[in-house]
């Protein structure tokens, strides 16, 4: 069936607005699970290889430079709950998350070959071969093992992180970048004009409900989720501020490019529209900001380079950014919703 975009209309329904200070642990819980995510969102992007399918059957990745960004942002944006470890020989890419499983996962009952058997197949590392790497993967792990046994000194309530000696290198390289960086540093923890630090949220999620019309004869609701890095509301002069913490393998001063930097590879465009989006909506309600009462909104890319030099560098995102994410992120939406309100099986074309 065809469809025009035009026929849907999006509403927040401001009373679901919620904001909570979670982890990731509850945040990506099953409780959670059925949220829509901006991320989420890209498997029905024609623009990024999308369909139907793929939305409703995503796949699972981690990579090591998804492990490198996540250290960075807990190590700069959650310093009280995480640390950056020593360096422990900890093996690299997917072998030291079968080091990590089975340490872990070990129990003085059942024989370590069996753990590894176990890793193996919840990682998907070398499921058909794991009886001939068995010797290799204990003699490879052993001194990463060893050394987490080691007593240290550990402050309360703080999780050590500990990473493959590279990518501690590049880790602890991008945090000096970023703690050194005072553009950065400034957006994480604003001050007022008399040097008195304004309230900074790091790691918040929001959720809302968002009811989709198709010419007033069908409906349907869907349920957003987003994590905040880090926001600021100066109630004072009136500004809303988000910062968005980005690494980058490619050199830096391609990350904004409009045609083949990381802001368009990777849409983030549409993120920033999004999440500026629900931050506003929930703002409008708790502080009655609205652009009608003088307020205004800052987005902001806080970007780290993980090559040597790691350059770190702050961009403002601009309005013709936020525009296109604004017309991309409700396309998305309505393509989703049309899913929910015609049946999966229905093959829908958008006009």
């Amino acid at each position: 069936m065809k469809v025009k975009f035009s026929d849907f209309k999006i509403v927040p329904v401001m009373d679901s607005i919620k904001r909570l200070d979670i982890d990731d642990s509850v945040y990506f819980s099953s409780k959670y699970r059925k949220y829509i995510s901006n991320s989420r969102l890209k498997y029905i992007n024609p623009l990024e290889n999308g369909s139907p399918e793929l939305y409703r059957n995503p796949p699972h990745i981690t990579t090591s430079s998804l492990n490198i960004g996540s250290s960075i942002h807990e190590c700069l944006l959650q310093p009280d709950s995480f640390v950056l470890g020593p360096k422990t020989h900890k093996p690299t890419a997917k072998l030291g998350q079968v080091a990590d499983y089975v340490y872990n996962h070990r129990c003085d009952n059942i024989a370590i070959e069996d753990t590894i058997r176990e890793a193996s197949r919840e990682i998907g590392y070398y499921v058909n071969q794991i009886e001939n790497k068995i010797p290799t993967i204990i003699e490879k792990c052993t001194p990463y093992w060893d050394a987490l046994d080691e007593p240290r000194w550990k402050k309360k309530g703080v999780e050590e992180i500990f990473l493959s000696d590279p990518d501690y290198d590049t880790v602890s390289g991008c945090l000096e970048s970023c703690f050194n960086n005072e553009s950065i540093m400034s957006k994480l923890h604003p001050v007022d004009v008399f040097g008195d630090p304004i309230k900074s949220y790091n790691e918040i999620a929001f959720f809302i409900d968002f009811l989709v019309t198709y010419k007033d004869i069908k409906c349907t609701t869907l349920r957003f989720k987003m994590k905040a890095d880090n926001y600021t509301v100066d109630t004072e002069d009136k500004i809303i501020t988000l910062n968005d913490l980005k690494t980058t393998s490619k050199p830096i001063a391609w990350f904004m490019n409009e045609e083949y930097g990381s802001m368009t590879h990777y849409h983030y465009y549409r993120q920033m529209y999004l999440y500026m989006w629900v931050l506003s909506l929930y703002c409008s309600k708790k502080y009655g900001a609205s652009k009608e009462a003088g307020w205004k909104s800052e987005v902001n890319m806080l970007v780290v380079q993980t090559l040597p030099e790691y350059v770190s560098r702050c961009y403002t995102v601009n309005s013709s950014w936020l525009k296109k994410g604004k017309i991309e992120a409700e396309e998305l939406l309505k393509r989703v919703a049309a899913q929910q309100m015609f049946g999966i099986n229905t093959l829908i074309e958008f006009e």
